[in-house]
């Protein structure tokens, strides 16, 4: 008997137990319909999750449709719709969308935040499986990074939730999905409310607060956008932004052109030093050429005179030859001179002297 009564408790506080566990519990709102108001957005190279705010509005990050100003639209019925970039915010990474020709059902937004421990559930197109939920608990409301706040959850987010809502357990949207703490387990990290107001009021999109009327809803504030005022906002919204991209444009356009020109002068100084260059390199030639012509006439005038030193040589080669073979002349005889004068008669030398001085001659009377 005892026995049977320890089975009976405790078969009753297991069944409590996993009454108590949130996912045995019936969420209380219907998940289909919210899935009408969540669109896949394609942008050129990325693709996100947005959900709308009116029939032909919807916000998603930022760095979902940065790449570029038009997308496409992707309902959950599988029909394809173009949208086009109203404003972007990169600062809270968050952009509001016009979808062309749009009529979706505008799912409901509430900037009060459950507590700590509240299932949430979180919808969105991971790694491209588009209108994906998956769901956890509120771990905290306040999870600073980087000098954002954000709200901290446990459910399961990967690539392409980005944008996505962020749900309670009413089904309305606390925040927008963005991104989730890499080398982590279920650390995800969703935009608040109270930004994304304040995002579409900048907009100049009219933004209440009233309260909900549905009895499941009683006590709940919830967010109210008006749809009169989207119209005329978004219209002047996409103005400015469309000025600002053609300022932007101005100013990119403004800038190559002084790059160009700096280019420009620089490839005009280069190809003046090249001219300058080029006549040098060509003064260098035709003096290398005249310094060329200028050796050519001396190694001529070089050859000439070693030609004309090898003929005296050999000229005076031959005269020695010709000396040495004639032989020896005699002496001239002396020539005898007719004159008047009679010739010198020899010094007579007086034998018994030394000096050279002629003895007296002596004269006689007969002679």
């Amino acid at each position: 008997m005892k026995k049977n009564l320890k089975k009976i408790i405790a078969l009753i506080f297991a069944f409590m137990i996993l009454c108590a566990s949130p996912i045995c519990c019936a969420i209380g709102f219907n998940m289909d319909e919210i899935c009408d108001s969540v669109v896949v957005v394609h942008s050129s190279n990325s693709v996100g999750t947005g959900f709308a705010i009116s029939g032909n509005m919807i916000v998603t990050n930022h760095h979902v449709v940065d790449a570029t100003t038009r997308y496409t639209i992707e309902t959950r019925s599988g029909t394809l719709l173009e949208g086009r970039l109203i404003g972007s915010d990169e600062a809270r990474d968050l952009s509001l969308v016009e979808v062309i020709g749009g009529n979706l059902p505008t799912i409901p937004m509430t900037t009060d935040i459950p507590p700590l421990g509240a299932q949430v559930f979180a919808v969105g197109s991971p790694q491209g499986l588009g209108f994906t939920v998956s769901g956890g608990i509120l771990s905290t409301a306040e999870r600073e990074v980087d000098g954002v706040t954000y709200i901290q959850t446990d459910a399961a987010i990967n690539p392409g939730n980005s944008g996505g809502p962020l749900l309670n357990e009413l089904g309305q949207v606390i925040g927008v999905n963005n991104m989730k703490v890499q080398d982590a387990d279920r650390i995800s990290l969703a935009i608040p409310m109270t930004s994304v107001v304040d995002f579409l009021r900048e907009l100049n999109i009219e933004v209440n607060y009233a309260d909900i009327s549905d009895t499941d809803l009683e006590g709940m504030s919830g967010v109210i956008i008006q749809s009169s005022s989207i119209e005329g906002g978004t219209q002047e919204s996409y103005e400015q932004y469309s000025n600002s991209l053609r300022n932007q444009y101005n100013d990119i356009l403004k800038t190559i052109q002084n790059e160009n020109k700096i280019l420009l002068g620089g490839v005009i100084v280069i190809a003046v030093l090249c001219f300058i260059l080029m006549l040098a390199m060509l003064s260098q030639k035709e003096k290398v050429k005249a310094s060329e012509r200028n050796l050519n006439k001396a190694i001529e005038a070089l050859k000439k005179q070693s030609v004309q030193i090898k003929a005296l040589s050999r000229m005076a080669a031959a005269r020695q030859t010709e000396s040495a073979e004639e032989p020896p002349s005699a002496p001239p005889p002396a020539a005898s001179v007719s004159s008047g004068f009679s010739e010198p008669r020899p010094v007579r030398r007086n034998p018994m002297s030394n000096s050279a001085k002629p003895s007296p001659r002596r004269i006689y009377k007969d002679q």
